[in-house]
């Protein structure tokens, strides 16, 4: 098959010409169901998106292009990762609406899907019971929009891993926790077959998946075609990864025989070698989040795949906002324990188990004081799974504040809070200010 490769000038004309030159409506009957699948499994209205969740700019042109060949069942689903803060309504809305994915399917009478509200159908992924939603299994064309990013986690995300976005919540954490992330991914591309994938190249994310540490660049490239193998090799070279490096990658060419030889794929549009680039994927939560506010004696040691999105996602809101109100200040020893098989250090003085699976994967040390290697150690529970951010941040600030200093960042939250949802207060942490630059531009969204 083909892989595109095509500048995005702002218009429809290099989404179209993206989808011709792959020849991504091949297949498309004008009386299919179609399912549109973008990445907006995670957004809050005071995080930058960029490079974070697809455009609507994107969405709203493959919906025209849609219209404009004849197809008339036409849907756009996802299932946001939920629990993280304290939302009145489901966040998958939330997420639609905060990337403008709500405006583009009420302009065209779209229909909107939440994965987390089913009906699901169950699958054995290798032994690993999972939930995926049947609409994602009954379309007859689905259409898989990612965005063009590294991951922390998995090297990289793009149409493989946006398929995560599919399962229950429950079934979510279940890839995490059985330690079979990129096995289990493999597998579930096995299960739901994408018909094309265009990934939003718009902008690219650099430690993604999100914005509170990874590092937006724009880039205006749409890379598109039927093969989701050759799109995530290709997608992944352009990043910097090696894709052979790419375990879930590896494990799908090792089964179906396919080659990671750049050079057998045949590709059009854009030379490759002029859009490469050399992005980094790894990075350390607590190194990222503190050092900048020169915070020390406070770390959350990297757990690897068992860490799932949700807890993810929390946390780092959380340190990013607690870095934030409390500069410069010692804890002395404290760390944050999350997911699932991480040891305390013996010179730990504090320690936090972070969400129900380190919680469960440490009950020995909740019994601390009867150890004697560790009878000074000092053990908080954050519950949950996850935790809420709000619970989060009550359980450091009661730990590690004294009283005066921890009233006076619930006195400054509290306004901050009623400041966002009001619309009056914009939360911007240091790593931000890069985003008010005319590079990044807020009617993509």
């Amino acid at each position: 098959m083909t892989v595109s490769l095509v500048k995005f000038d702002g218009s429809l004309g290099s989404l179209r010409k993206a989808i011709e030159l792959c020849r991504g409506f091949e297949k498309l009957g004008r009386n299919d169901r179609v399912l549109i699948k973008p990445n907006n499994c995670f957004r809050h209205k005071i995080m930058p998106p960029y490079g974070m969740v697809t455009t609507s700019k994107v969405i709203d042109g493959v919906v025209q292009l849609l219209l404009e060949y004849g197809c008339k069942d036409i849907s756009i689903g996802e299932g946001a990762i939920i629990g993280i803060f304290d939302e009145l309504e489901p966040y998958t809305k939330q997420g639609f609406k905060g990337t403008g994915i709500d405006k583009v399917a009420e302009k065209y009478g779209i229909k909107l899907i939440d994965f987390n509200q089913g009906p699901f159908h169950e699958l054995d992924l290798g032994g690993v019971k999972v939930q995926v939603s049947k609409a994602a299994l009954d379309t007859d064309f689905l259409i898989n929009v990612p965005v063009l990013k590294t991951h922390f986690q998995a090297k990289v995300s793009l149409g493989f891993k946006n398929l995560k976005g599919c399962l229950s919540k429950d079934s979510k954490k279940r890839f995490h926790i059985s330690k079979r992330l990129d096995t289990l991914i493999c597998l579930l591309n096995e299960a739901i077959k994408s018909d094309l994938v265009i990934i939003d190249g718009i902008y690219m994310l650099e430690k993604g998946p999100e914005t509170l540490v990874g590092v937006a660049h724009r880039k205006d490239l749409i890379i598109a075609s039927p093969d989701i193998f050759e799109c995530d090799v290709v997608g992944a070279t352009i990043l910097g990864i090696d894709p052979a490096q790419v375990d879930y990658l590896r494990e799908f060419a090792q089964r179906y025989g396919r080659s990671f030889d750049i050079s057998a794929i045949q590709i059009k549009g854009e030379d490759i070698e002029s859009l490469k680039e050399q992005l980094e994927w790894r990075f350390e939560p607590d190194k990222e989040l503190l050092t900048p506010a020169k915070i020390t004696g406070l770390s959350a040691p990297y757990p690897g795949q068992t860490l799932c999105s949700a807890c993810g996602a929390t946390l780092a809101l959380a340190l990013s906002i607690f870095g934030k109100d409390n500069p410069g200040m010692d804890f002395g020893g404290a760390e944050l324990y999350y997911g699932l098989g991480l040891k305390p250090e013996r010179d730990t003085q504090k320690v936090f188990l972070y969400g129900d699976c380190a919680i469960r994967s440490n009950k020995s040390l909740q019994n601390a004081n009867n150890e004697e290697d560790i009878q000074s150690l000092k053990v908080f529970l954050i519950e949950g799974c996850p935790p809420t951010l709000t619970k989060t941040l009550l359980a450091l600030m009661k730990t590690l504040l004294n009283k005066p200093r921890m009233f006076r960042m619930l006195l400054l939250r509290a306004i901050k809070l009623i400041g966002i949802r009001l619309g009056i207060y914009q939360e911007i942490f240091p790593r931000w200010e890069r985003y008010r630059s005319k590079e990044f531009d807020k009617t993509h969204f």
